[in-house]
């Protein structure tokens, strides 16, 4: 069978087909058939916890594992809904061990393997050179853990390493205020489209800040031909909502300036973001670009306030031309 389907015909369709199907929903992988295999994000999802000496916990998580014992063998999503409880072998009497715990697919249809079921196992380390064994097929890794020499216990928070790869999900959902998106979990990354502003806003860093959509974004700032010195004109405001961070500035040129620098101000709201007025952007004689500029004495845009930029100086043989001035929020 070639073409599968989805709720069609569903009296013929087969458990391979739905798998295949489900893929439609879930973030590429490397190939057609292929989906990016990993756990769901959310906090604490899957984490690792010391339980007894040679015991941890693993925490509840949804993941995607991609079949791999088949090109046809499709995604099998995984809901573990309670601690899954492990326990790991002694030490070995004269090398550290790397084991490996992961969450394994078993697929008798696929894997010839006697058995049809999802589990969280240690994949023990070799037991005489230590080094970590490979992950079985159909398989996530999640965490690695060293058990060092003639163990008795294991300090599961200094020993485990992090081998979680997330899978890709859908992450932006429309809000229609500060108070609902407020309510939502504080996931870092996840994303809201404010219906009151038209703006594309993602939590990061301890709050929500602009990511893009109409009255937010990065500001650019061009002024094309010929560049002479005068105040800006162009008013970019600030309609998030929010308190933006700038976090840098660049200024670039197509005709480089000669006999001179050319120097950039960025004002908010007619005052300069750079009151040490030595550090504005200055793209030197000869050059094409300042750099990126991080050290703004002002970094916070207030909601309602509006960003201009300034010319203050231009070179004096060449002035230079064609000027784009980014402003990094």
């Amino acid at each position: 069978m070639t073409i599968r389907t989805l709720a069609l015909a569903s009296a013929t369709t087969s458990l391979q087909d739905h798998r295949l199907a489900l893929g439609a929903f879930l973030a590429p992988g490397a190939s057609v058939l292929e989906r990016r295999a990993g756990v769901c994000y959310y906090p604490g999802a899957a984490d690792l916890t010391g339980a007894s000496a040679l015991q941890a916990n693993v925490a509840p998580f949804i993941a995607v594992v991609d079949g791999t014992s088949n090109s046809l063998q499709g995604q099998i999503i995984v809901v573990v809904d309670a601690n899954e409880l492990l326990t790991f072998s002694a030490g070995e009497a004269s090398v550290a061990r790397t084991d490996r715990v992961v969450l394994q697919v078993r697929d008798n249809a696929y894997d010839a393997s006697g058995s049809t079921d999802a589990r969280v196992v240690v994949v023990k380390g070799n037991t005489s050179t230590g080094a970590a064994n490979p992950v079985p097929a159909s398989s996530i890794l999640l965490w690695e853990v060293t058990v060092p020499i003639g163990a008795s216990s294991i300090t599961f928070a200094s020993a485990r390493t992090d081998k979680r790869t997330w899978t890709g999900t859908p992450m932006r959902i429309p809000v229609n205020s500060s108070t609902e998106r407020d309510a939502l979990p504080t996931i870092p990354g996840l994303e809201v489209l404010r219906l009151d502003t038209g703006s594309v806003e993602q939590y990061w860093g301890g709050a929500w800040k602009a990511a893009g959509g109409s009255g937010g974004g990065s500001p650019v700032f061009s002024r094309m031909g010929t560049l002479a010195t005068g105040a800006g004109k162009s008013r970019y405001y600030n309609d998030t909502g929010n308190t933006l961070t700038i976090s840098g500035v660049r200024a670039s040129v197509g005709t480089a300036p000669t006999g001179a620098s050319i120097v950039i101000d960025v004002n908010l709201g007619g005052t300069t973001i750079f009151s040490t007025q030595a550090n504005r952007p200055t793209i030197s004689a000869s050059g094409n670009t300042s750099g990126l500029v991080t050290n703004m004495n002002t970094t916070a845009w207030p909601n309602g306030s509006y960003m201009t930029v300034d010319i203050d100086q231009v070179g004096s043989t060449v002035a230079g031309g064609d000027l784009t001035v980014q402003v990094l929020i």
